[in-house]
């Protein structure tokens, strides 16, 4: 026994945009934000999502990552986002052996070759002490590095497309000075 249920249903209109939302776009290119230890929101489930700022080893135990949360500033609106940075670095790369090899090869004008690595961690952990406005970053008592000096400072971000979603922006660099050939949005 089939039963037939015949609605009037009126033209439906279009629907097509209810369900998306507008998502803010950034361009590409350099923004002012801050550092902080951490930041929470709640998540379209009712969960509460907490991501703190910290260095800790990588997973697979070989190297440290430093993980910063920060909250990126648009000029031209005031509308925020908030991303995390990474950091990765082996602590040998802060021996003062490595970090004399990289300084003599850097002023020599050579390529870094088997340094790249350690160069790119000096490089920005350096620049993490610009921001922070100390000379040396401290140890935690962890085995990393005390992150509390750079938590509620101002900094610059660099955003790029994200490798792995193109959809997303990623930081590509950051300083502690605003860039002089590039436009801070």
């Amino acid at each position: 026994m089939s039963t037939e249920v015949d609605f009037n249903l009126p033209d439906i209109p279009d629907l097509s945009g209810i369900l998306e939302q507008e998502t803010p776009t950034w361009a590409d290119g350099w923004y002012e934000g801050q550092i902080v230890e951490r930041r929470s929101f709640v998540d379209k489930n009712g969960n509460e999502r907490v991501f703190e700022s910290g260095d800790s080893p990588s997973q697979k135990g070989d190297s440290r990552n430093i993980r910063l949360q920060a909250v990126i500033t648009r000029k031209a609106d005031g509308r925020t986002l908030a991303t995390s940075v990474l950091v990765n670095y082996n602590p040998m790369d802060l021996s003062p052996e490595t970090v004399n090899a990289v300084k003599e090869r850097a002023s020599n004008g050579g390529q870094m070759g088997d340094l790249f690595r350690p160069f790119m961690a000096i490089q920005r952990i350096g620049r993490l002490q610009q921001i922070a406005g100390v000379r040396q970053l401290q140890r935690n008592g962890n085995g990393g590095l005390d992150l509390s000096p750079v938590f509620g400072k101002k900094a610059y971000f660099r955003l790029g497309q994200d490798d792995r979603n193109p959809q997303y922006r990623e930081v590509k660099e950051f300083r502690a000075e605003p860039p002089k050939k590039a436009q801070v949005q």
